[in-house]
């Protein structure tokens, strides 16, 4: 594909400060290879002397992997394309002496980070709780990394502080500087820190790392924090050989630092900067784009800017009413199974997006259910949550009395049962030919263990069979939502939580797997070893996904699927308090939620759909769940009518359409396989 007018400007002008508002899907990652080989090839640059970040190692290797196809080995030998913090502990290892490093240094992880955070404040607060103390470590944390990102020295917090809460941050920070010092250590936010504060006051080093980097290329500039913005400006403080390339439209990470502002700043501090626009469209029909672009346009801009294609306009964006949420999965599902045989497509075609990755929840139990693949993308499917995997191995061993699953929950709680007793154990059940759980509680193999072994393996054998007594003795099934309570497992879930809120979404998650299994047993009429095993299955998937690509629709937050690009995407929960959600109404801030709306928007090439329920359900403690009455999201207000087709669904006919999309599929399978 040959460079557009705009791309070509954006490769060739190398006189000065260049800023690039890059749209999506507008070949940013392009102009930027292409620049680089021309900085190189045409323009007299070292490849030692250019230098491009971007913010993940993976951006980095495709960046590397797109020039290594048009320059030689040679010609990009001392190219540097790399992460901000991979540059920034470049800079601290060549000048660590100057900074005041040891040779050898460490770089704490976050584990370093806490067990340090956590030393200091048994010392500050030496009355407080084992619990308070986690959930301080949290906090400490987030402030501390605020600080460095915001460029404040302890001392500068300190000096600052007008309040005790920031005074108390402020000597924790001061405390875990000097433990980090005396450990010749730099943590994570150090590496952008750390040289920018050495910039600032040593001029002789900060003008030979400019004079190294001759020219700076930045991607996703609208992602930078502060403490990165300070850096590309004092790298290039003399020369002013840049490119920034960004968009304002897809600044979604503030809650991380991020500062859109950052791209009209680049004007004060560089008078003489080139704006150039990337505003033609390869990615998606042209009635996205234009829902995409009057969307936004509610935002206010620096620089004002319209997507176009040169692609046809397609077919209306679909908006589908939901009378429920426990419907969203089952709608959404039989939604994908008949255009998924209608069309001909691929299960990798169909992306579904949505706010927070908790709503994946109900949308992963309705693919399992119709055997349909799907991927977690950029997060952690539910059945591989360590509490849900816990729990699932508790739900076998009533169920099945599955070996594995008894080894991993007999300590979880603790028991105090060591490996040496579990070895015992397990040898005398093969003896016996017996489960490890029969075995707790056989009067051979307690007669051949230990007296306190033999007590510790009843105990838990008793524990286990009383419940299942009870569970099938229940005629209303009303004992599975205690059994969190009835293994001790909630309680010690709460004891070993970083934080009460950490403590409060995995108890959640095994409320909700608890959940299901009540609703297998109540709505399909299964006995609870059939439930258990049903759900199991997902498990199994889990184990068995491999790296490589595979055929599966991909779920993901809004978030993670910035960068990607779908055929066909679902975006859930259109509603007011998920998007925008609750906080940034509350707050006002609803622009980072109207960009994340377009950042959806714009991952769809060919067809959009939206889905709004009308009533949602929302658990509020423990297992209780309320139902509220639910608004569509003002965003959908803002889109062009003539463009929506929005069909109203109503409760009554939620299942009949559900069944009539299951029809139209049988209806396509018996076409295709008329012998079957």
């Amino acid at each position: 594909m040959l460079l557009n007018k705009q791309q070509m400007d954006a490769v060739l002008y190398t006189y000065g400060p260049c800023l690039v508002i890059a749209g999506a899907g507008s070949g940013k990652t392009r102009v930027i290879t292409e620049k680089i080989v021309h900085l190189i090839a045409n323009c007299g640059y070292k490849s030692s002397e250019v230098c491009a970040v971007t913010f993940t190692n993976k951006a980095a290797k495709e960046m590397k992997e797109r020039i290594s196809l048009e320059l030689s080995a040679e010609q990009i030998k001392g190219l540097r394309v790399s992460t901000f913090h991979s540059l920034g502990l470049e800079i601290i290892r060549n000048e660590f002496k100057t900074i005041g490093l040891r040779k050898g240094f460490s770089l704490f992880d976050e584990y370093d980070q806490h067990s340090v955070i956590k030393e200091i404040l048994q010392k500050f607060s030496a009355n407080d709780t084992s619990e308070e103390i986690k959930e301080k470590v949290l906090d400490c944390s987030n402030k501390i990394s605020k600080f460095k990102n915001d460029l404040l020295t302890p001392d500068e917090v300190l000096a600052l502080a007008n309040d005790d809460y920031t005074q108390f941050f402020g000597l924790i920070y001061k405390e875990y500087q000097e433990c980090l010092n005396s450990y010749n250590a730099i943590d994570f936010d150090d590496l952008i820190f750390i040289p920018v504060k050495l910039f600032e006051r040593n001029e002789i080093v900060r003008s030979r790392w400019s004079r190294r980097i001759q020219y700076l290329l930045v991607d996703e500039y609208q992602d930078t924090n502060l403490s990165q913005y300070k850096l590309i400006k004092l790298l290039v403080k003399e020369h002013q050989h840049f490119t920034v390339v960004g968009d304002d439209d897809q600044s979604i990470y503030s809650w991380r630092g991020a500062r859109p502002q950052n791209i009209p700043l680049l004007k004060q501090d560089f008078p003489n900067l080139k704006v150039i626009m990337l505003e033609q469209n390869y990615r998606s029909k042209g009635i996205i784009l234009h829902c995409a672009n009057a969307l936004i346009s509610n935002n206010q801009h620096e620089y004002e800017k319209k997507l176009y294609s040169e692609l046809d306009y397609g077919s209306k964006i679909r908006v589908i009413e939901i009378a429920k949420s426990d419907e969203e999965g089952r709608k959404l599902v039989a939604d994908i199974i008949s255009h998924h045989y209608v069309k001909g497509t691929r299960y990798q075609d169909y992306a579904i997006l949505y706010r927070g990755n908790y709503q994946s929840v109900e949308i992963e139990k309705a693919l399992q259910e119709s055997n349909i693949p799907y991927r977690i993308v950029g997060g952690q499917s539910f059945f591989s949550q360590v509490e849900v995997k816990d729990f699932m191995c508790y739900l076998r061993t009533l169920a099945t009395n599955d070996n594995r699953a008894f080894l991993r929950i007999i300590n979880i709680p603790r028991r105090e049962i060591g490996p040496v007793a579990i070895s015992h154990l397990t040898e005398l059940a093969d003896k016996y030919k017996l489960s490890l759980l029969e075995a707790c509680l056989d009067s051979r193999v307690q007669s051949e263990l230990k007296p306190k072994e033999a007590e510790k393996f009843t105990n838990f054998g008793y524990m286990i069979q009383n419940i299942r007594g009870e569970i099938l003795a229940d005629t209303k099934n009303s004992v599975i939502a205690k059994l969190s309570e009835l293994t001790g497992y909630d309680k010690w879930l709460k004891s070993e939580a970083s934080s009460e809120k950490s403590a409060e979404i995995k108890s959640n998650h095994v409320d909700i797997l608890l959940d299901w299994v009540t609703k297998s047993m109540t709505e399909d009429g299964l006995d609870f070893d059939e439930a258990v095993q049903k759900i199991s299955l997902r498990e199994l998937l889990d184990r068995n996904e491999q790296d490589f690509e595979l055929d599966e629709v991909q779920l993901m937050t809004l978030h993670s699927s910035k960068g990607l690009e779908f055929p066909y995407v679902y975006m859930i929960g259109m509603e007011e308090g998920l998007l925008p959600h609750k906080n940034s109404i509350e707050s006002g801030d609803i622009d980072e939620e109207r960009r994340l709306a377009y950042v959806g928007i714009t991952r769809a090439r060919n067809e959009l759909t939206f889905l709004v329920c009308k009533e949602r359900k929302t658990r509020i403690a423990g297992n209780n769940q309320s139902k509220q009455k639910v608004e569509p999201s003002r965003f959908l207000d803002e889109l062009p009518k003539e463009d929506l087709d929005w069909k109203r669904i109503e409760e009554a006919s939620t299942q009949k359409d559900i069944d009539e999309a299951a029809n139209n599929a049988m209806a396509v399978l018996r076409a295709l396989f008329p012998n079957k």
